[in-house]
């Protein structure tokens, strides 16, 4: 069953449904400033993904020197920290996440409106292929994403748990006795940045095609 902080990656893919079809779904001269909002939005949703990965990149750090023993106190504040920013960025990401399902619905109703009212046969079939051109780069980017959130979850509960048994024992023999724990944890760790770099490449993708249409609408003016 999907936890709420998967929302963290679905986001992304509500994201690109929503401004590809703001971008596409009206035409005139708005269609440049259209492509030009899409890449911008894009943008800053890779930049909340490259931003995530880097947080797990720090937990997983914090993990290691945790694991390596030194001043056990000083790492596990560190590393109780990075949790809390693990689980902070879930939370921020539903929120986001809410709010783009509510857009991404309010887009299609839209669009299908619109589409409705072309009566040139040959508008109204280059816009239902377009439409399913976003669908497709919908459906692969959900795919990627729902696949990145299968990822953050057990993450972030064996972080969790690290973190509330050594909340117990802070001693040294008690870390030796998390460290099987860390281990996976860190390599559950690392799955997720694998994924989320599965979700940024379908971004990149997505985006490329924005500029390129972007570039092309400026060339015919």
């Amino acid at each position: 069953m999907r936890t709420r902080r998967t929302t963290l990656f679905i986001s992304a893919a509500l994201t690109v449904t929503c401004v590809v079809m703001s971008g596409c779904s009206s035409g005139g001269g708005g269609a440049t400033d259209s492509s030009k909002k899409v890449t911008a939005s894009l943008q800053s949703t890779r930049e909340q993904l490259v931003k995530a990965k880097a947080e797990v990149r720090q937990a997983n750090a914090a993990l290691d020197k945790l694991a390596g023993g030194g001043n056990v106190e000083q790492s596990y504040k560190a590393y109780t920290k990075e949790v809390a920013d693990i689980k902070a960025a879930g939370e921020r990401a539903r929120a986001r996440g809410q709010d783009m399902a509510a857009r991404q619905r309010a887009y299609v109703a839209n669009w299908e409106k619109e589409t409705a009212a072309i009566s040139n046969p040959d508008l109204k079939a280059g816009a239902s292929a377009r439409r399913a051109t976003v669908q497709q780069n919908y459906d692969q980017i959900r795919e990627a994403a729902i696949s990145a959130g299968e990822a953050y979850r057990p993450y972030l509960k064996g972080l969790q748990e690290i973190q509330q048994v050594l909340a117990s024992d802070l001693t040294p023999a008690g870390v030796d006795a998390a460290r099987p724990a860390m281990v996976t944890t860190k390599a559950e760790g690392e799955t997720l940045m694998q994924r989320l770099d599965a979700v940024i490449a379908e971004l990149d993708h997505v985006k490329a095609s924005a500029s390129s249409a972007a570039g092309g609408e400026s060339a015919t003016k």
